[in-house]
């Protein structure tokens, strides 16, 4: 395998996600006819089935999936939130249980699905930063996301839906326990839990990038499509990822949303190479 051309994805997920974690792993094959991809399932209760099934429509010759059962004493001093589970923090702790040759990942929900080579994207020069991350909202719930989390260096307010992480760098800082003491000291302000945390403990250490091409979701389709600035077609040329957040999912109907049809003709072409529906 030419190393050049590898590609590491990092999820985490229970196993009612299972389903759009298979079309998130199908597009990445549809989407990109070069790169292996080395995907790391973060996880606290899947099976040996589950991975079956997950791993079942991937050619070996294109993917290796890694079941990573995250070691419970990582996370004992952690803080429990509301909206901060134990689960929650598997991506801010991820360099303390990757292993040591994973210098580099991305981080992707598992209810995203790709439209185009994630090479580019991968590829980011990181500068002095150690997440790349979309910008989330603009103008003045932009302005509102940076003051209330005291952030004062980063340019924007980012979705931890998609992070391009310097796992190397991160490994480095060994700073678990400064993620935990932050959590347990501004509890009271971290509404979105690992989102909120990103933002506020890596305040100037995030390369913010187009939310158009690497983590498009429905909420900023519609608020670019009234300016005029954008259209189904301009996300067929140029995005990258398709990110479902928010409750509505393409999986369980009724969904309105305009970016479903992405996911599911994706869904359609993995049931025609499985042979059944998806389930």
């Amino acid at each position: 395998m030419d190393e050049q051309n590898r590609i590491n994805i990092l999820v985490t997920l229970d196993a009612n996600y299972i389903l759009p974690l298979r079309v998130l792993l199908h597009s990445l094959l549809l989407s990109d006819d070069e790169s292996f991809f080395a995907v790391y399932v973060a996880h606290a209760s899947l099976t040996a089935e589950d991975f079956a099934k997950i791993g079942s429509a991937l050619p070996e010759s294109r993917f290796a999936v890694y079941p990573v059962e995250v070691p419970p004493e990582l996370l004992c001093d952690a803080p429990v939130l509301r909206r901060l589970t134990k689960a929650s923090y598997y991506r801010l702790i991820a360099p303390s249980y990757l292993p040591d040759d994973v210098d580099r990942i991305l981080y992707l929900d598992p209810d995203i699905t790709v439209i185009r080579s994630l090479r580019d994207f991968y590829a980011t020069d990181l500068g002095d930063s150690y997440i790349a991350a979309a910008g989330h909202f603009d103008g003045f719930l932009r302005l509102i996301n940076q003051r209330r989390l005291h952030v004062r260096h980063n340019a924007d307010y980012v979705n931890s839906g998609v992070l391009l992480m310097d796992v190397k760098r991160l490994r480095a800082l060994d700073n678990n326990e400064q993620i935990f003491d932050f959590v347990r000291r501004h509890s009271r302000m971290l509404f979105l839990g690992d989102q909120d945390t990103v933002n506020a403990f890596y305040d100037g250490h995030i390369l913010v990038t187009d939310a158009r091409v690497c983590n498009l979701d429905e909420q900023t389709f519609r608020r670019l499509q009234r300016r005029g600035e954008i259209d189904l077609e301009w996300v067929r040329e140029h995005t990258a990822i398709i990110h479902y957040a928010g409750s509505k999912k393409p999986w369980n109907p009724p969904y309105n949303g305009a970016l479903g049809m992405f996911f599911d003709v994706c869904r359609k072409d993995l049931e025609a190479v499985i042979g059944e529906p998806l389930l």
